[in-house]
């Protein structure tokens, strides 16, 4: 499957649903004030912890954790209260043992995949400092007998909850969806990790692990689909909607604004930040979405249960009344919809412009695409890597040290500060070549052979001692990284995988 096609779904099916919930709680001035402590409030102080990453990396990489540890019960708390809907819709009693039942089942599924993640080491520190997931760590023997036993447990009390519901007189077509999405579960999160923990390969795609990072778009947009089809359905019932296809263009054009335009803003002046950036722009937008999204649906509240379990007639004079208007309101959409218009651009550059390029072999029409990505940090240092090295293949050394720059300012790496000392020995620029060494210098592991000479200082003896101490230490120094398991600090590359940094040549 062309990577373009999941990035296409992605971005039709993904990004509104994060939209659904932001109009959810801002479009009506009745919500906003209903859920200000979650709107306002937690939005503000959420804001604060991203402004503080760019000063401290650790809290960008506490917000990753958070943001990915969080998905999986994000993405589990959804089958389960789907679930329960469906239930409380054919009239099945969902209290007592059976609601408990059920909750646990989900949420032991859910205990596999934090056992399993945070049973990965704590990945060493990188040299460009990137944002990351850090696992807890937890020590060998959760994997090896806590996870088992979470699995038995999770498997018996999935039965249980299916024999009493057939015991209490549920007919199976009733219980047919339900058990849909506890197989869903199953195989979107409980497989695919215990599989992994008990190193077992079912021979299946969506359970390969080394596939898992490819495979999850399909995932995200299959939750998405769900998430979008109750909003919508809420959203008609309630009177707010009353064309679906109206609804959903306004759903997609929040949606995509949210995630296209910080990167176009903020691009320009935080290119060096690229994966940094995107990390915690992903892991903001999904907080902001975890938070709202477990106070906006809980079948508990009346008027929710009313529209989703009995069908609770329309309230559309009562929305239109509460519907705030005036200038504010206009230039609120204005936005969004310039978001739309971005994002188009995006997917246009990245996945036909710069693709249909590569294939021409034109490397300045992709030096200018890449550029021109570097708006919206669309661009990895690995490709900026790749692009220096095909002109340095040509014999365009200038324009190879132009991406090479490029690419060690984005993410401080071994890889293009070896290219660029050769380079600038060769173009005998004795100023860049100093400046490469000590940054080269500069990251952790490598040792500095010798004290930078000062300029107008020292004999053109010792200057030449110094080139060649440097490029014998860059002959020598190899990427901290080279040769191990890929990870998340890894570049996705133009193809959709993720390349390690072991993967510079």
């Amino acid at each position: 499957m062309p990577i373009g096609v999941a990035a296409l779904l992605v971005s039709l099916v993904s990004a509104p649903h994060y939209g659904a919930t932001i109009l959810r709680v801002y479009e009506r001035r009745e919500d906003r004030r209903a859920y200000f402590l979650f709107s306002v409030v937690a939005t503000l102080i959420l804001l604060a912890l991203v402004g503080a990453s760019f000063f401290e990396r650790w809290i960008g990489s506490a917000l990753a954790t958070i943001y990915l540890t969080w998905s999986g019960w994000h993405y589990t708390a959804q089958n389960y209260g789907i679930s329960a809907m469906f239930l409380r819709r054919s009239g099945i009693d969902v209290s007592g043992a059976s609601r408990r039942l059920l909750h646990t089942s989900f949420t032991l599924s859910y205990g596999i995949v934090f056992l399993v993640m945070h049973g990965e080491p704590p990945s060493d520190g990188d040299p460009g400092e990137l944002i990351r997931m850090i696992p807890l760590g937890l020590p060998r023997a959760v994997e090896l007998f806590v996870v088992p036993v979470v699995a038995l447990t999770y498997i018996t009390v999935s039965l249980a909850w299916g024999v009493l519901a057939f015991k209490r007189g549920a007919r199976l077509a009733d219980l047919a969806p339900t058990f849909t999405l506890m197989a869903l579960q199953a195989s979107w999160w409980s497989i695919p990790y215990l599989a992994h923990s008990l190193h077992l390969d079912p021979g299946w795609v969506a359970f390969s692990w080394d596939l898992r990072p490819q495979f999850f778009a399909w995932i995200a947009c299959g939750h998405a689909a769900q998430y979008l089809w109750v909003t919508a359905y809420f959203a008609h019932q309630e009177g707010r909607a009353p064309r679906l296809g109206r609804y959903y263009l306004a759903v997609l054009a929040v949606g995509s604004g949210i995630w296209v335009l910080p990167p176009f803003v903020f691009g320009p002046g935080l290119g060096e930040f690229d994966w940094n950036f995107l990390l915690l722009l992903a892991a903001a937008i999904n907080i902001h979405h975890f938070i709202l999204d477990g106070v906006i649906w809980k079948l508990r509240h009346a008027k929710v249960a009313r529209v989703l379990i009995f069908d609770g007639a329309r309230e559309a004079n009562r929305a239109r009344e509460a519907q705030d208007g005036g200038w504010l309101r206009r230039g609120v959409w204005a936005v969004a919809i310039l978001g739309v218009l971005f994002a188009v651009h995006v997917k246009t550059e990245s996945l036909l412009i710069a693709p249909a390029i590569q294939r021409s072999g034109d490397l300045d029409a992709l030096a200018a695409s890449y550029d021109r990505q570097a708006w919206h940090l669309g661009v990895t240092a690995y490709e900026r890597f790749l692009l220096g090295r095909a002109f340095e293949t040509k014999g365009e050394q200038r324009k190879a040290i132009a991406q090479y720059e490029i690419a060690a300012g984005m993410e401080p790496r071994v890889e293009p500060l070896k290219r660029l000392i050769v380079l600038y020995d060769k173009t005998e620029d004795a100023k860049g070549f100093v400046q490469t060494c000590d940054r080269l210098f500069a990251l952790p592991g490598v040792r500095r052979p010798m004290a930078t000479p000062k300029a107008g200082e020292g004999s053109l003896a010792s200057l030449r001692t110094f080139r060649g101490a440097c490029r014998k230490t860059a002959r020598a120094t190899r990427s901290p990284y080279a040769g191990r398991r890929r990870d998340s600090t890894g570049a996705r590359g133009r193809d959709g995988v993720v390349h390690p940094p072991g993967a510079y040549r």
